[in-house]
């Protein structure tokens, strides 16, 4: 096979790399601008947040700031801050202030312990344990309404799935939709039912995620189970637990869908929270402006909430 490295001065000389072929730009006018092509990929999607966000916020404080009321349709008189005053001095706010804390903060503490219960056993090699996570999914990947009827009939005190079962135990069947902490008991039962998954899944990512290398470090130095989750898992995980707990209970306080189609907010005003306060305030007796007027000051709670620890603690998960 014959050489191609010429001999200069005693010494071997490859030869100059090939000439790249010239760049052949297209000319002016038939390729497309970048900015241009990125503008036209963002439009769509800048046009449904316009439709679906800015629009329905834009409406909901424009009925704030004046009297829309549909029984008298006619009167949109500018009344500035007379709905928010209106709707601080309500009788029933603290009541459904209260009511949405206790359900929240209840509500978010079960989901967490259960969920990074069910997490820490699942994140084990054990058998079976697919099958597990795949039953575990269901009640996150049901139907919302149609799980809430379920619960509905389920919790019927005439020939309901729940206290036929207690009756056939030997113990009192009650009704669930008549008294006030009964009521209330069922709501929550049903919130945890349906967003533990959530957080098992959530906790089980960041399980897998943690480094194993540490825990055997920590199992060859004699540290138990408990110190193990205590001083290493849970400060690991701290980032993501915050996150998790702040969007859930953001999305617990807004909660409104189960507790209307099981309770209907009732017995009374036993479940009404601030959600189902405002729907029955716009819907119910047709005061849009002193609805709109809640639900700008529930959004900026949640607003500060999710400024406060959600965005830090996304932010750490990133780095």
């Amino acid at each position: 096979m014959p050489s191609y490295t010429t001999q200069t001065a005693g010494r071997a000389v490859s030869p100059a790399p090939p000439t790249p072929p010239p760049v052949v730009h297209p000319p002016d006018g038939h390729a497309p601008s970048g900015k241009r092509f990125l503008i036209a990929m963002l439009a769509p999607m800048t046009l449904l947040l316009l439709m679906f966000t800015v629009y329905p916020f834009v409406s909901v404080l424009w009925g704030a700031l004046h009297r829309s009321d549909l029984t008298r349709p006619d009167d949109d008189t500018f009344t500035g801050a007379a709905n928010f005053l209106t709707v601080l001095e309500s009788p029933g706010l603290l009541t459904a202030v209260l009511l949405t804390a206790g359900l929240v903060v209840c509500a978010v503490a079960l989901e967490f312990a259960l969920g990074l219960t069910a997490a820490s056993l699942l994140a084990r090699t054990v058998r079976g344990s697919r099958f597990y996570l795949a039953m575990l999914v269901l009640p996150f990947g049901a139907t919302p309404l149609a799980a809430y009827l379920a619960w509905r009939l389920m919790l019927n005190p005439d020939g309901g799935q729940v206290n036929t079962l207690l009756a056939a135990l030997g113990l009192p069947a009650p009704n669930w939709t008549s008294e006030p902490w009964l009521a209330r008991l069922a709501i929550l039962v049903v919130d945890v039912w349906q967003w533990t998954p959530f957080i098992t899944l959530v906790m089980l990512a960041g399980l897998k995620a943690l480094p194993k290398e540490i825990f055997e470090a920590a199992s060859l130095d004699g540290a138990t189970g408990w110190q193990r989750l205590t001083q290493i898992t849970l400060p690991m995980l701290r980032p993501l637990i915050a996150f998790v707990i702040t969007f859930r209970a953001i999305d617990a306080a807004r909660t409104f869908d189960s507790i209307w189609i099981i309770t209907g907010g009732g017995p009374g005003d036993a479940t009404e929270t601030l959600t189902v306060s405002i729907y029955r305030s716009a819907f119910g007796e047709l005061q849009i402006g002193q609805a709109s007027a809640l639900g700008l000051l529930l959004m900026i709670v949640m607003f500060v909430l999710g400024k406060r620890y959600a965005a830090p603690a996304l932010r750490r998960l990133e780095h």
